[in-house]
């Protein structure tokens, strides 16, 4: 009888061993599979970088690809055991030819590959802001205000809440004398307060002083190609196109029309970038 328990007990450990082997030799098959799966597919969702376009004094910037990262996909598709596009992993492919290395350049749009555009709302020490940012908040456009000193002196915290929230803070400085010290405190205190990782000047045309300046600050210069003084609205359908960067000097018709801007760019597959995403992408 002993012997018998015995040979029960070896066949069951000999059939559970190779039951085990078999399971294992068909996870390690599916693997394999899914591994080469991941191989044969990688090139198809593959982004290449698209360099920027630089044209005497004026850069359009790049944007950065993207490609598969086989070893990270594997580990997130290996946990479910097959290919599911949704949990792939990719890494960048940088631009090489980077805004950083072209501070002595005008940015006059964003790279128009994508339905992004940018809106900056010029203001006056005056400015009303408040229906512009209700109606930002409510479709989570992270916005872009250049201001001077004037007005962050006035409106300390309202800045410091919207820097926070991720909008763009961009340098009007005073009269555009970006010489004074107004523009270093203005600059301290905008890329201190949030994420926002660099200061931005602004020209209505070329102004070599202003663009040195700016870039020994370590800033990028904006060069205003579409800009709208009054009936929003309408110069926005007028100037609607991919990588656009628009200026709108903000007034009362700008606090009335800016619900209905914001729908007909949405309606026109449209997204609304702060500045500081836009050049980013």
């Amino acid at each position: 009888m002993k012997k018998f328990f015995q040979i029960i007990g070896i066949t069951t450990l000999m059939l559970g061993s190779f039951i085990l082997t078999s399971k294992v030799k068909m996870a390690s098959k599916q693997t394999d599979n899914l591994l080469n799966e991941i191989k044969s597919k990688k090139d198809g969702y593959k982004e290449n970088a698209i360099e920027p376009f630089i044209e005497d004094n004026t850069i359009i910037p790049g944007i950065n690809g993207k490609e598969v990262d086989v070893e990270k996909t594997y580990e997130e598709m290996s946990k479910i055991g097959y290919f599911d596009d949704k949990l792939i992993v990719y890494k960048t492919l940088p631009v090489e030819n980077t805004l950083d290395k072209n501070k002595d350049k005008y940015i006059t749009s964003l790279n128009n590959s994508k339905m992004n555009i940018t809106i900056i709302f010029k203001l006056k020490s005056n400015s009303d802001v408040t229906e512009i940012v209700k109606e930002l908040d409510k479709k989570n456009i992270k916005g872009t205000f250049f201001i001077n000193s004037e007005y962050l002196e006035k409106h300390h915290n309202q800045i410091i809440k919207l820097v926070q929230k991720g909008y763009t803070i961009g340098n009007l400085s005073n009269n555009e004398d970006y010489d004074d010290s107004d523009f270093i405190w203005m600059k301290t205190i905008i890329t201190n307060i949030g994420n926002q990782k660099y200061n931005y000047c602004y020209v209505d045309e070329p102004n070599s002083k202003v663009i040195k300046m700016c870039k020994l600050q370590d800033s990028y210069t904006i060069l205003a190609k579409n800009i709208i003084k009054n009936n929003p609205l309408l110069n926005i359908k007028k100037n609607l196109k991919p990588g656009n960067i628009i200026t709108i000097e903000v007034n009362k018709q700008t606090n009335v029309e800016i619900e209905a801007i914001l729908n007909y760019i949405e309606s026109k597959g449209f997204t609304v970038k702060s500045l500081e995403e836009g050049l980013k992408e």
